[in-house]
């Protein structure tokens, strides 16, 4: 599932970083301090929750114990993969079913580590819709952004044909209201307790409900083939300090939401919070460890795609690794 709408961080863009070297430096005045490696993470969208453990990192200061200057940016223009793709970005946050496009381009992008191990998208509509089950929204106006994945996978949990409304909306609880479309792609743990705070009935349909190959993993987070082959010990204590930052927000929900908001403060509160707490179990697996693939549910899905026709071959563990992961 795609996010959409970018626009830059408050004190942060990605021209601002951008001109800099990903391998620029620095130090204190004294000059004793051990030199910062430039670090650059390209979110998706705007500051959410699925972010919250790289602003615990940035904040806490783990990514400098691991000697690097962070960036957190968003893109203004180039997609995510496609910064990655061209190494103007270290790490980018993205979606699983975003990647067959990009894989079947010959994008050089591998999936480093899952930021959220179950996914949260479905499928929302008012309450006044009256649908009870997915099937009900048969013939209903779909909103989509016209990825041929997306759209596969909910003509499947829905049935065909879809109503296409083409478009693109930063608050799908408004347009419903507007009734710009009667249901969109979506995801529960912003959209769907974002209804809940502004007192609209919603109903709320998980893909993974209808068909548990669509509990594939989004957001990740992507980096570039090269450089993981050529400067693997740099993504691995990057990607260990990321890691401490999502094992403090698993643990301290409610003070890594406020870690968020402090450094995205155009987030409103309420919404950080409650999302915050209904996430941060997310994040880890069965074994209280963050990141890990599954790869055998990884294959499942691009599998379905391929024989959907929509990838151009099935390879097991295709465009993922767990090796630049610590134990």
């Amino acid at each position: 599932m795609k996010m959409f709408s970018f626009r830059p961080l408050v004190g942060v863009t990605l021209a601002a970083v951008l001109g800099l070297s990903l391998n620029a430096c620095s130090k204190d005045q004294s000059g004793n301090e051990p030199k910062l490696q430039e670090l650059i993470i390209a979110l998706d969208w705007v500051p959410n929750t699925n972010h919250t453990g790289l602003y615990v990192a940035l904040d806490q200061g783990y990514f400098k114990e691991a000697g690097f200057d962070a960036k957190i940016v968003q893109p203004s223009e180039d997609s995510t993969s496609t910064l990655v793709a061209n190494k103007r970005a270290d790490f980018g946050v993205y979606f699983q079913p975003n990647m067959v496009k990009r894989l079947n381009k010959g994008e050089p992008i591998t999936a480093v580590a899952a930021i959220t191990q179950h996914s949260s998208a479905g499928l929302l509509s008012l309450a006044e819709l009256d649908a009870g089950t997915p099937q009900d929204l048969q013939g209903k106006r779909y909103s989509t952004w016209e990825d041929p994945v997306d759209d596969a996978v909910v003509e499947q949990v829905v049935g065909a044909p879809l109503n296409k409304i083409p478009g693109e909306s930063t608050d799908a609880t408004t347009a419903l209201r507007m009734n710009q479309f009667d249901y969109i792609m979506a995801y529960y743990s912003w959209d769907g307790i974002h209804a809940g705070i502004k007192g609209v009935d919603t109903n709320f349909f998980y893909l993974k409900d209808a068909d548990p190959v669509f509990d594939y993993y989004a957001p990740l987070l992507i980096a570039n083939n090269d450089a993981l082959k050529n400067n693997p010990e740099k993504y691995k204590k990057a990607l260990a300090a990321i890691k401490q930052g999502y094992l403090y927000a698993a643990h301290h929900p409610d003070e890594s939401a406020d870690i968020l908001v402090k450094h995205a403060p155009e987030i409103n509160v309420e919404l950080a919070k409650k999302s915050q707490a209904y996430i941060s179990p997310q994040y880890l697996d069965e074994q209280g460890d963050w990141g890990r693939f599954d790869y055998d549910r990884w294959d499942r899905f691009f599998n379905w795609v391929y024989q959907k026709g929509l990838m151009d071959e099935f390879t097991p563990k295709a465009g993922v690794t767990n090796d630049y992961l610590t134990q």
